[in-house]
């Protein structure tokens, strides 16, 4: 149990507080990239573990661990459901509640071996796959249905749905079972750079939102919203998600997001039954450091977990998440990726990008208050990265993301169909691996 008087000191703010986010050395050491995609019956195109699935997602990890021979399985221990698929060539495989197929790569120093493990594993997906699935990338799922159910029933997200039943004015259901990310993982290293590179990716959140927007359709309807995933996530929880309080440019960012992070809502107590757990708004971490919960205090684990249940446009960790990017379509799921890891990458490229948004007049203040699109900024910003790229000779990502430069200008064309269904008939893929390479050719 923790003691709040001697381990937590207000004047230190780590991680409750005893250990650094950031590390000390400079530059970005590694890159790693998640992708989230929607997986459907090949032919009656029910999502997966749903009644008309042939298929259900416990079948389909199995499969995906007798054809792959991982180096290690992780099972839900309440409920003994595989849950994770770690690989032999790096990176895992799971699902996440509604069915979304998730494939995360391990992390690299180069980009091209980030692409070429991405395809390892989408080719793993496809095998297991057999056919009798087929995918779509996009930020939210266009055809699944209101009650689309928790199709991993792990203990851990029936916690998430019991506290987001909770709050029926929030929209953590969606969030869980309709929505679906490319997620880029950058480590920067230093104490000045990390705090540098924390801002900046902060000022191109809202910036970017809609570059990278990709949600059209959503339970059977087109969308009111430019991106219904990002409105999904800015209304999720107030207490963890969007841009944390105080963070753009205050004086110490993992100061200022420790104590974001104690205000934050705690839904999950280890060793307490899933109807034990608290509700919305009923408990933050720092009441519970303070006054207990159930005869229960936190410990360092116990921060470690609650951080990993936050979900702002940027979390914080040993590395940084950017967590705004709705799915793309394969083809263009590594375009963002690329893009901030190019204008992120070192203190030099950071301040290039610096003085060309100043250039552009940008209010860095103001950017996180006002609703714009900052379409003029589109194209300016993705030559920026091409740019950055080319010098940097990483050929392959540059081609990513002038692939997606003239996506921007088919988007249009790409969203039209007459119905939701429509639209995944004519995007499915029963090869995810080939789609995502297709930017290289």
């Amino acid at each position: 149990m923790i003691s709040q008087k001697s381990l937590v000191d207000k004047n230190i703010c780590s991680r409750v507080w005893t250990q650094p986010i950031k590390g000390t050395r400079e530059g970005m050491e590694k890159i790693g990239l998640e992708m989230e995609m929607h997986a459907y019956d090949a032919k009656t195109l029910a999502p997966i573990g749903t009644e008309s699935a042939k298929l259900d997602v416990q079948s389909f990890l199995k499969r995906v661990a007798e054809i792959s021979t991982p180096i290690k399985i992780k099972y839900d221990e309440s409920s003994s459901l595989i849950t994770d698929i770690f690989l032999k060539h790096g990176g895992n495989i799971s699902v996440e509640p509604g069915g979304q197929i998730e494939y995360s790569s391990a992390p690299f120093e180069k980009l091209t071996d980030v692409i070429e493990n991405v395809i390892k594993g989408l080719k793993i997906i496809e095998e297991a796959a057999a056919g009798e699935l087929v995918f779509l990338s996009h930020g939210t799922n266009p055809i699944s249905k209101n009650d689309h159910p928790l199709v991993l029933p792990k203990e851990r997200y029936q916690i998430m749905t019991r506290y987001f039943e909770s709050a029926p004015q929030v929209r953590g259901i969606d969030m869980m079972r309709h929505s679906a990310t490319v997620q880029a993982n950058l480590d920067i290293f230093g104490d000045e750079n990390w705090q540098d590179a924390v801002n900046l990716i902060l000022v191109l959140v809202p910036i970017t939102q809609k570059l990278f927007a990709n949600s059209q359709y959503f339970k059977g309807m087109k969308s009111q919203y430019y991106s219904e995933r990002q409105e999904i996530w800015e209304k999720m929880d107030p207490s963890r998600s969007g841009i944390p309080k105080n963070m753009p440019f205050s004086d110490n960012a993992e100061c200022a997001y420790a104590q974001w992070a104690k205000k934050a809502n705690v839904f999950f107590i280890d060793g307490l039954p899933i109807q034990e757990q608290p509700l919305f708004n009923e408990l933050s971490f720092e009441s519970w450091l303070e006054n207990g919960y159930k005869g229960k205090y936190p410990d360092l684990n116990s921060w470690e977990t609650h951080l990993g249940t936050l979900f702002p446009h940027l979390r914080l960790r040993d590395f940084l998440e950017i967590r705004h990017i709705d799915a793309q379509p394969f083809e263009h799921t590594f375009a963002p990726v690329a893009f901030f890891w190019a204008l992120a990458k070192t203190s030099k490229v950071r301040k290039e990008v610096w003085q060309f948004l100043k250039k552009k007049k940008i209010d860095f203040k103001k950017v996180f208050v006002e609703k714009h699109d900052y379409s003029e900024l589109e194209v300016p910003l993705l030559n920026l990265a091409i740019e950055m790229l080319s010098d940097l000779k990483e050929q392959e990502a540059c081609k990513a993301v002038n692939a997606y430069k003239d996506f921007l200008v088919q988007k249009p064309e790409y969203w039209k169909a007459a119905s939701a269904l429509e639209f995944v008939e004519k995007n499915k893929t029963l090869n995810p691996a080939k789609e995502f390479g297709k930017f290289l050719y």
